[in-house]
């Protein structure tokens, strides 16, 4: 795996972690499950480019949106008061790391394919 694919991992563990937290505290948060299929489905959609060269731009395209939008659904949970705004900061830090390396991946694959004609 290379280093991307193990953060996104290592973020989908926090994920599942928080969705745990907030049912243990007895604070539903009405999107958890979106937001455990949004932020696993990151990682799952990496690995899969991993292994499949030939349809890498297609899923790290859906990677950046299920980062996207794991990303929105955290800062709607700050908003709404159900975690604080000082505890959700390192795992939005996360987040946004993830999506800007995935971002930065479409790109040089982008530029890539300019080079050498495919577009």
């Amino acid at each position: 795996m290379d280093e991307l694919s193990i953060k996104a991992f290592d973020f989908g563990i926090r994920i599942i972690e928080l969705a745990k937290y907030l049912d243990e505290e007895k604070k539903p948060f009405p999107l958890a499950v979106r937001l455990l299929e949004c932020g696993t489905g990151i990682g799952v959609y990496l690995r899969v480019s991993n292994n499949f060269p030939k349809s890498l731009q297609e899923h790290c395209m859906q990677a950046y949106k299920l980062a996207l939008e794991t990303e929105y659904l955290l800062e709607l949970m700050v908003k709404t008061g159900f975690v604080g705004e000082n505890q959700s900061k390192p795992i939005l830090t996360d987040c946004r790391l993830i999506k800007d390396q995935i971002g930065k991946r479409l790109v040089k694959r982008a530029d890539r394919w300019e080079k050498e004609g495919k577009r």
